[in-house]
């Protein structure tokens, strides 16, 4: 092996060794941990949101028309889905905004339009009584 072609399997060899310690220290977090991170901002956000027994009561009338099991339960995993949602979204980009919550909150409430086929005016109501939460995911997530 003459000289200058040590030198250049010596440089090919640190280039390779560099790159995969680079790649190494910047590849991104493995799965599990990003759905860890992104359960445990949920959960967080959700006792931030977390309404009164009667508050809640009252938002599950003015939106189903009506009290039940069944009602509160909708408003409940609309409720979580926001949550997750926005927790998803601030674990993946870093950030999100009023205006990025308001898009999640809109998108959410329209995957369950079919639960307010028979109220009027419900999932916007859904809508206005969840971007009412903002301020608070705001703190939430700071």
């Amino acid at each position: 092996m003459s000289k200058q072609t040590g030198k250049f399997f010596l440089a090919g060899l640190f280039g390779a060794v560099a790159g995969a310690v680079g790649g190494l220290l910047l590849a991104p977090q493995s799965g599990k941990k990003t759905r860890q991170q992104i359960a445990d901002l949920a959960a967080e956000i959700a006792l931030s949101v977390k309404t009164k027994a009667d508050d809640t009561k009252d938002q599950v009338v003015d939106i189903f028309g009506k009290y039940s099991d069944e009602a509160k339960a909708k408003y409940q995993t609309i409720k979580e889905g926001v949550t997750n949602k926005v927790a998803e979204v601030k674990t993946v980009t870093g950030e999100i905004n009023k205006e990025k919550y308001g898009k999640v909150v809109e998108d959410v409430v329209a995957d369950f339009k079919n639960d307010f086929a028979n109220t009027k005016d419900g999932a916007s109501k859904m809508v206005n009584y969840l971007k009412k939460d903002w301020e608070k995911i705001k703190k939430a997530i700071a």
